[in-house]
């Protein structure tokens, strides 16, 4: 894995390689806070990443990294052959004690305590996709997949559906509110659970911008297997019903990223949508990191964008980013931001606002 750091603005002069590090330097130090991103050139798409300690989990297409931050080195790799049942990593969590769980494209839900493996699948879970994983206030763990939602309370197994009120089978994304309910992104809209009842929203309500706003998009040459035999999934460039990624704010606003109609906001009452006409890199969204001052980052199909204070900023291969196709947004104990794209990772340090 390459390494290169590129300090913006700036002019880069010179690299210096050692132990197969690059590393890039700028004709002169910024004056001010600036962005400053360090890129690890992996060649393989990035879809999640976590932090334990030193290290930073790392999912990727070919399977799970280790990467020690202050060695600056990859110190384990874990595939198909070695514990996974699929390589392609979708996302990864580290609990309370430490274990880490791994969900996989089809090959169901990985455990790792640090010496051995453990694989869930069906019928412990709904589906062996596997998308997104939340941890509770109670400690349980809610786990997406192409089935609904799969929930593990100590050692027992649940699962919600559509027949149980979820308002499309396949999902994609988690999020706990301020009132602890659960925030669930499908293929086919929101939908809020409480622990009593299950409620729902669409673009009907709100969710995503209209067709008109969005303008013309690009289909989608080759969908997915399941998209393809699947009556009504049928995979285009444009669907506001399709939620990759939803976060919480501290004031309690609900945010969705959906597949190709925006950004959508709900306060409670009022949906709000952006756009690229608003200032997004794309509007195909892929996840969304808030920090502890509500700035939100958001990876799109067109880079990152950053909203503070009511204004957006963007960040693509021009600023420093490696990639424009941003898949996971992350933050590490420090504070700086991490991004998941088709060719790496890219680390964000400084001044990051418009």
């Amino acid at each position: 894995m390459r390494r290169c750091l590129t300090f913006l603005p700036a002019i880069l002069i010179g690299a210096v390689s050692f132990l197969g590090v690059t590393h890039c330097t700028t004709s002169r130090a910024p004056v001010s806070p600036h962005p400053v991103w360090t890129n690890y050139e992996m060649n393989v798409s990035v879809f999640s990443m976590a932090f334990e300690g030193n290290d930073v989990w790392v999912g990727t297409e070919q399977g799970l990294i280790k990467y020690d931050l202050v060695q600056d080195q990859i110190t384990a790799r874990y595939d198909s052959k070695n514990g996974l049942v699929s390589d392609i990593v979708t996302t990864i969590k580290v609990d309370s004690q430490g274990n880490k769980w791994v969900g996989t494209h089809g090959g169901g839900l990985a455990l790792f305590d640090g010496k051995a493996w453990r694989n869930f699948t069906v019928p412990d879970l709904a589906d062996p996709y596997v998308y997104d994983i939340l941890f509770d206030r109670a400690g349980r763990m809610w786990v997406a997949n192409w089935k609904g939602v799969s929930i593990l309370d100590g050692n027992r197994w649940k699962s919600y559906t559509k027949k149980d009120g979820i308002v499309d089978d396949w999902v994609y994304a988690l999020a706990m509110d301020r009132d602890g309910a659960i925030w669930l992104g499908t293929e086919g809209g929101v939908t809020r659970y409480d622990g009593h009842e299950f409620v729902s929203y669409t673009h009907k309500d709100g969710v995503g911008a209209d067709l008109k706003t969005i303008g013309s998009y690009e289909k989608i040459a080759n969908p997915s297997f399941h998209h393809r035999t699947t009556p009504g999934k049928e995979a285009e460039g444009y669907n506001p019903n399709y939620i990759l990624a939803a976060a919480v704010d501290s004031r309690n606003n609900k945010w969705f990223g959906t597949w190709g109609a925006g950004l959508s906001r709900f306060d409670g009452k009022r949906w709000t949508t952006y756009t690229t006409r608003d200032g997004l890199s794309g509007n195909f969204i892929s996840d969304i990191l808030i920090d502890s001052s509500d700035n939100l980052y958001v990876a799109t199909e067109g880079g990152v964008s950053v909203f503070s204070e009511g204004r957006w900023n963007r960040y693509t291969t021009r600023d420093g980013l490696i990639d424009d196709g941003v898949f996971a947004a992350v933050m590490d104990p420090s504070g700086s931001k991490w991004f998941g794209t088709l060719k790496g990772i890219s680390k964000l340090e400084g001044f990051s606002g418009p």
